[in-house]
């Protein structure tokens, strides 16, 4: 999944709603926010979780485990070098209800972390003529992290098509929509589509197509991806929008996939799951750093993982 900057957006502001919180932080954004309230204009809450059972709801996510699927590619088909777990070393609710991913280096050498995706019970699509919104509260790294401290530690949180369950190797014609992903400690937020065929197509695979914005470390942000089947009435009018704490990043129409149907109903229409992950290692870790990650400068632990204090889907 290596990804290039390759299509910017100017950003434009978008509400976001918060709720009020008791600590005395200044910045608004940098706080426990508890369930949202509804966008107006959505009259489903389709998916939500903030975290607050003492494990992970396993009705609602289920423990990706290993290398890779069972028939699926290596490495999980990106090169990253990490054995996922469900172990409480990689992955536990904290007591302030948030989830944390951490990657981790053991004594042997070999990396360890954890991603998690949605059940079946809870597969999300944009309906025909309306839209999907999918949101969480997300903090990665940690600020002032020295130098190279964190060469490939990947974090992600995505939406792959549901119908890869039944044939893992059937990406990217499913459709996949990264909506944040960090890379080697930058203060950088990607956002990036795959579709169509594993080499070139109308998605530039792998690179795929997408963008990228500042993003700060170590602070909480709000991430959105708003899925637009009602603009117009026409499916070359829909749109696939991003946004960072309340501001656009990115907007993806099937102009910019060459007016490919096939493509844009993978990407828009069909249903999907939700995936959080730190990974380590990897293309796109590598392409981005111009060297092989991780390496000896790599730290896992606390600083180099991701925290998550809700995630929530709204339908019309």
């Amino acid at each position: 999944m290596v990804k290039l900057s390759i299509l910017l957006i100017p950003a434009v502001v978008c509400g976001v709603i918060q709720s009020a919180s008791t600590t005395n932080d200044t910045n608004e954004l940098d706080k426990p926010v508890r369930v949202p309230a509804r966008p107006p204009g959505y009259s489903k809450t389709v998916f939500y979780d903030d975290f607050t059972a003492q494990t992970l709801d396993i009705t609602k996510w289920k423990y990706d485990i290993g290398t890779a699927y069972p028939g699926g590619p290596a490495h999980w088909g990106t090169g990253e070098v990490q054995t996922y777990t469900n172990s409480a070393n990689n992955i536990f609710i904290t007591s302030a209800n948030t989830l944390r991913i951490i990657p981790l280096k053991e004594a042997s050498g070999v990396w360890t972390s954890a991603r998690i995706e949605t059940t079946a019970a809870y597969d999300m699509a944009c309906p025909a003529g309306g839209r999907l919104r999918v949101q969480a509260h997300i903090k990665v790294g940690a600020a002032g992290a020295a130098a190279r401290t964190e060469d490939g530690i990947w974090s992600a949180f995505w939406m792959i098509g549901s119908a890869i369950r039944s044939n893992y190797r059937n990406w990217p014609e499913v459709g996949e929509i990264d909506i944040l992903e960090s890379v080697n400690g930058a203060a950088r937020d990607y956002q990036t589509v795959h579709c169509g065929t594993a080499r070139g197509g109308v998605c530039n695979e792998s690179k795929g197509v997408g963008g990228s914005s500042g993003m700060a470390r170590g602070q909480w942000h709000v991430v959105q991806l708003d899925i637009d089947r009602a603009a117009g009435g026409a499916w070359t009018d829909e749109s696939l929008t991003w946004s960072l704490d309340g501001v656009e990043t990115l907007r993806i129409r099937p102009g910019d996939l060459q007016g490919d149907p096939a493509a844009w109903n993978a990407l828009a229409a069909t249903a999907k799951m939700i995936l959080l992950n730190v990974a380590v290692g990897g293309t796109f870790p590598d392409s981005d750093a111009g060297y092989a990650t991780p390496n000896a400068n790599t730290v896992g632990g606390g600083d180099a993982g991701m925290e998550v204090d809700y995630v929530i889907v709204w339908s019309t």
